[in-house]
Order: structure tokens, then C-alpha cells, then sequence
């Protein structure tokens, strides 16, 4: 996810939390956004899994912007290779 500067502030200004620490934070973050009234953009080049997860071609035709998991990988190498 990537957030304004003003969108951050407004966040924090309204006190919306995580209900418990295994709360998908990313479904709450869409919903204090929504109650905020502010916009919410999807990007398909924001990936949910490791690189390794995907198919080779579908990552050759794109930039993609971030991946999500990084177990058994090094995020470094990720970084250096994907994103960098």
C-alpha cells in the first residue's frame, strides 16, 4: 500500500486500529479509508506472493512494484532483481 501524507494523518487522526493482532490489516485498512471517504486505487503490480510464485512470463510483461511474502527468499535479492 502506498499513502499520502495527508491520508496518513487523516488515519491517525480518526483512531481506527486493528480490532485484534491477527486482524487482516490490509481489509481494515480498506475499510477506515472507506468510512474516510478517501480513494482507494488497486494496482495489479502490487503482488500478494514471492516472485518464485508466479509464472515467468506473467512477471517478464510488467515493472511490478512490490511483492508480499518473504519467506524462504531473501527481500534484498528481491528488491535488487524486481524492484530496484
Amino acid at each position: 500500500m502506498v499513502f499520502s501524507r495527508e491520508a496518513v494523518a487523516r488515519l491517525l487522526r480518526s483512531g481506527c486500529r486493528c480490532y485484534s493482532n491477527d486482524a487482516p490489516d490490509d481489509m481494515v485498512l480498506g475499510m477506515c479509508l472507506n468510512a474516510l471517504g478517501l480513494p482507494v486505487t488497486h494496482s495489479p503490480l502490487f503482488h500478494q506472493a514471492r516472485p518464485e510464485d508466479y509464472a515467468r512470463d506473467f512477471l517478464a510483461h510488467q515493472v511490478p512494484i512490490s511483492f508480499h511474502k518473504h519467506w524462504n527468499i531473501d527481500p534484498v535479492a528481491v528488491f535488487n532483481k524486481w524492484l530496484k
